[in-house]
């Protein structure tokens, strides 16, 4: 985690108690009671981005909500060439397989000497395999962090991205178990992104084949003499049906039975999807009151995932986990059921749900406004898209995202990280939040460059009400103003700018926590 000095650290007792006691909120009235539209399109933004900043507020504004919306659900139309400047230090992420187990070579080739080498050999071998242009494969994860941070920052395609992170969460896969290390960035690439806006049926079929998934969760060791549970069970209490959506251990063993030899081929290095059919188990079948026929194949898997996506409990369990993401920890039963019903009626047209979500009245109803806690990461990025921040590749926020317990990739689990508030806001949390947030104002995060003076409209001014203003677009700044006046009146920490110490003040602040 990264402090700043403690002059700098050091908190007013009345701030720190806001600090300390600001959970979640049960709702933020409209900044302008007599500006509601511009209230909406500021949540809309809040949830559908990371991060409104007065340029986007007024670009939707411009447009409407609907056409904004319209348009960030078509990512394909929008311009976003400029981004990829931003990514070509993270070339791990558009490399193919090959290419990647060719510049970030493993154990089996020139890293097996760097592991076996003792500390002043393995340093030379190190020099050696960067002067070739090669790797090591943990920087892949670096890579992937590096440019998922630049992706939520600078892309023009801001809800591709917020769904990119949001669909991959809830197929998670962890970069750092054996061989997805390589496997991680075309599963993004290939299995997530292109379907987040497509139909739900054909993300769970492109997860499921993927060598990452088949490797993460063990199926390509399920085979019809030994069978390996673990993709199977996750499939139906996770990826589909949700642990109260009806199905028996009965079902989960036919699931398992079903997806027996979906499995792994190795073309020299390189893993790949491979049907084994000498691995299957070809017997009858019952799944979900179902019958798949005996002396079958893949067909066996194929069918189970086609029922599995068009099953009422899927519409049901996805629908509450996006109402809950992006509304509410406790999302209105309303919402829910309008998003189950979308997802029905459309066959499970995900650009169509995310179009029902981000348009219900309970969406925009304006007691679910900055009621969600920001995690690590949205913190993380909103702070830096707001602040106009430029983030080098490799940045200490990287340090404070580890410590915080949402490093990109980095859920072991399969269920993800949470969505939710409660993991994120006990007091520890919230002070580490400040420290992070009084670093980046002081300068003292290495790789990141924020301009307080700049952000504040010049020296010798009050910075409080300009960045309070463009840092708390949701309502607070009414809340905040004072208690952040009232700390620099009270004296400032040596070296510290009014403009520093209000920014990083308000960063800290529980209403710049929530959206």
């Amino acid at each position: 985690m990264i402090l700043p000095p403690s002059s700098r650290r050091a908190l007013t007792g009345a701030l720190f108690l806001v600090v300390a006691l600001g959970g979640p909120a049960a709702g933020q009235a409209p900044p302008d009671p007599d500006d509601e539209e511009r209230a909406r399109i500021v949540h809309l933004l809040q949830r559908a981005t990371y991060g409104a900043r007065p340029e986007d507020v007024a670009a939707a504004r411009a447009m409407g909500a609907e056409a904004w919306l319209e348009r960030q659900l078509h990512p394909e139309t929008i311009d976003d060439s400029a981004l990829a400047a931003r990514l070509a230090p993270f070339p791990a992420v558009s490399l193919s397989l090959d290419e990647l187990y060719e510049a970030y070579p493993g154990a089996r080739r020139m890293g097996a000497a760097v592991e076996e080498a003792d500390s002043v050999e393995r340093r030379r071998l190190q020099r050696e395999m960067r002067a070739a242009g090669l790797q090591p494969p943990r920087r892949i994860g670096a890579e992937l962090a590096g440019a998922r941070l630049q992706r939520a920052l600078h892309s023009e395609r801001q809800l591709e991205a917020v769904m990119t992170e949001f669909w991959f969460n809830r197929f998670n896969v962890y970069w750092g178990k054996g061989m997805d290390r390589w496997l991680v960035p075309d599963y993004e690439r290939e299995a997530i992104r292109p379907h987040v806006f497509g139909r739900f049926e054909d993300l769970l079929v492109a997860t499921a084949r993927h060598p990452a998934m088949l490797f993460y969760l063990d199926n390509w060791r399920s085979v019809a003499s030994a069978f390996n549970e673990n993709y199977a069970r996750e499939l139906l209490e996770l990826h589909t049906l949700g642990v109260d959506g009806g199905y028996t251990q009965a079902d989960v063993e036919a699931a398992v039975r079903a997806l027996t030899g979906w499995s792994i081929a190795l073309r020299g290095e390189v893993p790949e999807f491979r049907f084994r059919p000498e691995n299957h188990d070809v017997e009858e079948k019952q799944f979900l009151g179902r019958t798949l026929p005996a002396s079958r194949g893949i067909e066996d898997g194929e069918e189970v995932l086609a029922i599995l996506a068009r099953h009422t409990s899927t519409a049901r369990h996805l629908a509450r986990d996006l109402a809950e993401a992006f509304v509410s920890d406790d999302p209105p039963p309303a919402l829910v059921a309008r998003l189950e019903r979308v997802f029905l009626e459309t066959g499970g047209d995900l650009r169509a749900v995310t179009r029902a979500l981000f348009t219900a009245p309970e969406f925009h109803d304006p007691g679910v406004r900055g009621a969600k806690v920001k995690s690590p990461f949205e913190l993380v990025a909103s702070a830096l898209r707001l602040t106009g921040a430029e983030a080098a590749p490799f940045n200490a926020t990287a340090e404070y995202l580890r410590s915080a317990g949402e490093i990109p990739y980095g859920a072991r689990d399969p269920i993800g990280y949470p969505e939710t508030a409660e993991p994120w806001i006990d007091g520890g949390a919230m002070l580490q939040r400040m420290n992070l947030a009084l670093a980046l104002a002081a300068g003292e995060t290495r790789g990141v460059a924020i301009d307080p003076e700049r952000l504040a409209g010049g020296a010798g001014g009050d910075p409080v009400p300009t960045l309070a203003d463009r840092l708390l677009p949701g309502g607070g700044a009414e809340r905040v103003a004072p208690i952040v006046a009232a700390d620099i009146a009270a004296g400032l920490p040596a070296g510290v700018s009014p403009a520093e110490r209000a920014l990083g003040l308000i960063l800290g602040s529980p209403e710049f926590q929530r959206w």
